[in-house]
């Protein structure tokens, strides 16, 4: 995972705790695979990705029944060059139309999830869509919540977000929705 693995212990910690059923995550890769390696109790993980390669990489990395790996690109084509991509990524931060098919996927599915993680693009609109689809009581969780421009995102939600210490690589934070 490219959690560290403080950081992946908290988070395993979380889903033990919870032992969520029905559980949405923006952004595939090591954390998939670790929770449904670790967590018989995972009914359902719908996992929404928004690159071609590394979607079908994680595909290929994991398969386990459980899992509904959805590619998801961007509306606007990733640029190639480097400080063009960073660009192009940041900004998915204060904009929501380059990824807006991304983050209303989800929507689509027609389910009301146990646990979201946002770990993705987009997240401080991931964070807003994923609260709508969490269940009242559920649990979403941050990865990378450092990052002062989710701390909007996360203030706007009204329940109080906690930051897990230490961390070393991508702080977890995690808010339950009151229910």
């Amino acid at each position: 995972p490219y959690m560290d693995p403080d950081e992946l212990a908290q988070f395993v910690a979380i889903l033990e705790t919870l032992a969520p059923a029905r559980i949405l995550e923006w952004g595939s890769g090591g954390s998939t695979k670790a929770m449904l390696e670790r967590c018989p109790f995972i009914e359902r993980l719908v996992s929404i990705e928004h690159d071609r390669a590394w979607h079908r990489r994680v595909g290929e990395l994991i398969d386990d029944p459980r899992l509904e790996l959805h590619l998801v690109e961007p509306d606007d084509a990733a640029p190639t060059e480097p400080d063009a991509y960073k660009a192009w990524a940041d900004r998915a931060e204060h904009v929501r139309e380059p990824f807006a098919s991304y983050i209303d996927f989800p929507a689509t599915l027609d389910t009301v999830f146990d646990l979201v993680l946002v770990d993705g693009r987009a997240r401080s609109w991931c964070i807003a869509a994923g609260w709508q689809l969490l269940r009242p009581g559920g649990v979403l969780v941050v990865h990378d919540a450092q990052r002062g421009e989710y701390h909007g995102a996360l203030a706007a939600l009204g329940a109080r977000p906690v930051f897990l210490e230490p961390f070393s690589n991508g702080q977890i934070c995690l808010v339950r929705k009151p229910g």
